[in-house]
């Protein structure tokens, strides 16, 4: 039996700063996966830059349902971009409407900014579809 799969781009091929003075409250973006098969297993990509910082991963939450974090850079370079991938459940995504949120992460070492800044891009969603 074949497989289909789709995807849909949530963020394209530009930046969205999460921190400081963006995003203070989290990141959050609506994106339809109409027509998916509703069985079966689906994951989020994001390319992550930043989180050198904190010891605290970025929660992500799809519809309300914290479905995993972004892994921090703790001591890394703050240049450097990682690709990280969410599994999200079969039952955590709609067939059809759904709402993306990725949270802010305190920033332990400085009193002048609450948290620990960081990018993410390139963010899409892949999910099976009805054959």
């Amino acid at each position: 039996m074949p497989v289909v799969s789709d995807y849909e781009i949530l963020i394209g091929d530009s930046n969205v700063t999460i921190g400081d003075n963006s995003n203070e409250s989290g990141f959050t973006k609506s994106f339809n996966t109409g027509g998916r098969s509703t069985a079966k297993p689906a994951f989020i990509s994001f390319m992550v830059k930043g989180m050198t910082v904190t010891n605290e991963n970025a929660d992500v939450f799809v519809n309300d349902t914290k479905v995993g974090v972004l892994f921090n850079n703790n001591g890394g370079n703050t240049n450097q971009w990682q690709t990280q991938t969410v599994a999200l459940s079969s039952s955590t995504l709609n067939s059809g409407n759904n709402v993306l949120r990725v949270m802010p992460v305190n920033n332990p070492t400085s009193a002048s900014d609450d948290f620990d800044d960081y990018v993410i891009r390139n963010v899409i969603c892949h999910f099976p579809q009805s054959a």
